[in-house]
């Protein structure tokens, strides 16, 4: 015998209503509002990036939430860098790679598409394409270049010189 709508609603309302509530209350919201990259490089105009490191032998240190609600572990470390793959985007551009340091200040925002399209996306976004410059050189500011490796893909960089380097 089935049993009628009514009564399993009825089921449903009196027993599963403090799951209900409890999801509501404590799993959406951590899946509502993720991190993003915009967020994360919000400084990037003058290669500002708080807490937005990778440091696996520290146990003390949690993991940048960005890197933690996706899951991600770096795929290489090199040089104090960790590189990560990530399928995301950065003011609509596609974004395929984010490298960030360990040991040493360098960000870097990896572009699945040429050098010429993330400019014109920066200059219509910021009003800068932030051409490799003596700032950039500094640290001081990001440079947007065509990746060494790919000239269909470009990349975004800050590397933050520390005194006495």
């Amino acid at each position: 015998m089935t049993r009628p709508v009514s009564s399993v609603l009825e089921f449903l309302y009196r027993y599963c209503r403090p799951l209900l509530v409890y999801f509501l209350v404590f799993a959406v919201p951590s899946f509502a509002k993720a991190t993003t990259l915009e967020e994360v490089f919000a400084g990037f105009r003058t290669c500002e990036f708080p807490n937005f490191f990778y440091a696996p032998w520290d146990s003390q240190q949690k993991v940048h939430p960005y890197l933690a609600e996706r899951g991600l572990t770096p795929y290489k470390e090199k040089d104090g860098l960790y590189y990560f793959k990530v399928k995301d985007s950065f003011f609509g551009l596609p974004v395929s790679e984010i490298i960030i340091p360990g040991t040493w200040d360098f960000h870097s925002i990896v572009f699945d598409v040429p050098l010429a399209e993330a400019q014109k996306t920066f200059k219509r976004v910021f009003g800068n394409v932030f051409p490799p410059s003596e700032q950039a050189d500094a640290g001081e500011a990001p440079a947007l270049v065509e990746r060494f490796d790919d000239p269909n893909r470009s990349a975004l960089y800050c590397n933050k010189v520390e005194a006495g380097w």
